[in-house]
């Protein structure tokens, strides 16, 4: 810029040539000729700068470019992904050098149309809702589950949670989920016309709504908006938000490890941004403070987002629902039941008490099967064991099969060896598995087999340790109130050594 100014200085205040000034300043006359009557003081380079970074990975980018222009809209990478990705192989370039590259190759291929939008000013307490598709890799088979996002228009915090389905229970169980995260509920929610939500789409803002969201919405009393149809814009921000939690979160497809997993990652992830990102100068995490006490109504209690039916009990002591079965308590065979089908639990209860709870079943025809709602009619039907599906699919550590042999080899009886064995599957239960299996290998190593060695050395642990955990009425259930262990503790042979006091029998 100096020089430039200098040069015209020199032609049009002091009248020199052009020859002499390009004497003084040392450059080419062509040079000043361009400077003197070209009136537009930008640098423009006549040869493209070097990147000698970029070199090694221009076929890699270009290559990437245009695998990425080829996917499907909602599997496109952003630039940030893929500047990541090859940063992962090796790539030393700054991200500016990196989105240079892909500009250009953009610009060569024709694929740097853009499509314009408004700004909008967005009210506060205003929450916009929407499911995302995406795809995992569940044992490196595709796998399609589907994302919960809602976002804050003017507090800009977001949340995220995983389902496999997007029927009413799952829709319910997010916004309860989006509520607790935001610590109250919103005044205002826009959706789309989600069929959890939305029976039928009449002309204009007019909706018939589902029984069942009408309910949901009565019970936290927010007002509800809907979105006409094939109008995504209207809810822009959450669908940045799926295409931000796709780009991010889900690609390249990441392994599946169950939801649990899957969504702790994502609650940490929306917590990190609500925490770092900011609005002028402002957190999300403050912005949303602001406006909780008086743009969001209070969060007091949670809607159930259980879906309710009804069954009857099997034969097999199985209840049928949604193509799966889950087994109860052999008393209940025959006996018509209520189910509440959760998003990842059903709970089956009779006369408002429960009997059974299980994780939900998302694959078809399988069964859940609760190895103690069998142990009754085992006892009565011992000769079934051995081939009893329950008891295959019981993954028991190996002493217990051990143990059950030498147990109907000691007592010289199938029958009653199993039954002897079944009742100390049943102390697994209270005990715990692991627990069992300790005293079970110790029994097994001094050859002492049958069920009043293990509650007698349950026992004995219990009062050793001054805890009992088997009240009086159970033992009498059992039928071993009279099995007492044979121990004398320690401190009574204490009292002995110090002046031999009577410590009675």
């Amino acid at each position: 810029m100096v020089q430039y100014d200098y040069i015209r200085y020199l032609y049009f205040n002091e009248g020199l040539s052009k020859r002499e000034i390009a004497r003084r300043v040392n450059v080419h006359r062509n040079t000043v000729t361009r400077v003197i009557e070209s009136n537009d003081n930008k640098y423009t380079l006549s040869v493209e700068k070097e990147r000698p970074v970029n070199g090694p990975f221009e076929e890699k980018i270009r290559l990437m470019v245009k695998e990425n222009a080829d996917k499907p809209r909602k599997h496109k990478l952003t630039k940030l992904r893929m500047y990541e990705m090859v940063c992962e192989e090796g790539y030393k370039g700054a991200y500016s050098a990196f989105t240079y590259q892909v500009r250009k190759i953009e610009e060569e291929l024709n694929l740097s149309k853009k499509e314009a939008f408004l700004k909008l000013d967005h009210p506060k307490g205003v929450m916009q809702v929407d499911f995302g598709e995406m795809i995992v890799m569940d044992k490196t088979v595709p796998r399609k589950i589907y994302a919960f996002c809602a976002k804050l228009s003017s507090e800009k915090a977001e949340f995220v949670h995983a389902y496999p389905r997007q029927s009413t229970e799952f829709f319910f169980d997010g916004l309860n989920k989006a509520f607790e995260f935001f610590g109250g509920v919103p005044k205002k929610i826009i959706f789309d016309n989600l069929k959890p939500a939305v029976k039928e789409v009449r002309k204009g803002k007019e909706r018939v709504l589902q029984d069942e969201f009408l309910k949901f919405k009565s019970f936290y009393a927010f007002d509800a908006e809907f979105c006409g149809p094939g109008k995504g814009n209207e809810k822009g921000l959450v669908e940045n938000l799926v295409k931000y939690a796709r780009n991010n979160y889900f690609l390249p497809y990441i392994d599946f490890k169950g939801f649990d997993s899957l969504n702790e990652k994502l609650l940490g992830k929306c917590w990190n941004r609500m925490q770092s990102k900011r609005v002028e100068g402002l957190t999300w995490q403050e912005l949303l403070l602001q406006s909780r006490d008086y743009f969001f109504l209070p969060l007091n209690e949670y809607y159930d987002p259980a879906k309710i039916t009804t069954a009857k009990v099997d034969t097999y002591q199985l209840v049928h629902v949604d193509r799966n079965r889950y087994s109860v308590p052999t008393a209940f065979v025959g006996k018509k039941v209520d189910v509440r089908i959760y998003p990842f639990k059903i709970i089956i209860s009779y006369k408002n008490n429960i009997i059974a709870e299980h994780q939900r079943l998302f694959s078809k025809n399988k069964d859940a099967l609760n190895p103690y709602h069998f142990l009754d009619l085992l006892m009565k039907k011992t000769r079934a064991y051995d081939d009893a599906l329950v008891i295959k699919n019981w993954k028991l550590p190996s002493i217990f099969e051990i143990y059950h042999k030498q147990l109907k080899a000691h007592v010289q009886s199938q029958h009653k060896g199993t039954k002897e064995f079944i009742n100390i599957l049943r102390l697994t239960k209270p005990y715990g598995i692991e627990k069992v299996t300790k005293i079970l290998k110790k029994l097994d190593a001094k050859n002492r087999y049958s069920y009043e060695e293990v509650i007698s050395t349950l026992r004995y642990q219990e009062e050793s340790s001054g805890r009992i955990t088997l009240s009086d009425n159970t033992l009498k259930a059992l039928g071993v109130i009279h099995i007492r262990s044979s121990h004398i503790p320690l401190n009574q042979y204490d009292s002995l050594m110090g002046g031999g006091e009577d410590v009675g029998q």
